[in-house]
């Protein structure tokens, strides 16, 4: 679940830019480009659909974290890892502090849906997102489909 989720934040970022800066002073790039104090910069998600980060990047792999992690880059293979590859929970001295808990809260409310809960796309539907200012949003006329399982484990019975 963790690399699906993962690989979900990958594909379809809630933000097209993790973090907007105003340049406190003038600063020369290393190709000559300056940024003006005063400045707005933004660092743009965009490289995470880029072949030179990701391997066939249009791809949705839900395992493709999960291959990682018998690689190299085994360090920013989990959920809760921050770099500069995919810094959906910021990177570095910006890393958001809270990405434990949430990380943990989307894996059980997920687990949740999954368990108790049947839901597809209706047939021939094909979802969107909606770029809106820095954001993607679902497609607001969209339908699920959603049904209650049968229960096939009694989780009332487990004492936790």
């Amino acid at each position: 679940m963790d690399s699906v989720i993962k690989e979900s934040q990958r594909m379809k970022p809630v933000l097209l830019s993790t973090w907007r800066r105003l340049v406190k002073k003038d600063i020369e790039l290393s190709n000559g480009f300056v940024l003006r104090r005063g400045q707005k910069v933004i660092a743009t998600n965009t490289h995470m659909w880029d072949a030179e980060f990701y391997e066939n990047p249009l791809t949705y792999d839900g395992y493709r974290f999960l291959n990682m992690r018998s690689t190299d880059e085994e360090k920013h293979a989990h959920l809760v890892s921050t770099s500069a590859k995919h810094p959906a929970f910021g990177h570095g001295a910006h890393a958001c502090p809270g990405r434990f808990f949430a990380a943990n809260e989307v894996k059980i409310a997920l687990a949740h849906l999954l368990l108790k809960y049947e839901w597809k796309l209706p047939e021939g539907s094909n979802f969107k997102p909606m770029p809106y200012g820095m954001s993607f949003l679902p497609d607001p006329t969209a339908t699920l489909l959603i049904r209650r399982r049968k229960e096939e484990l009694d989780l009332e019975s487990l004492d936790c």
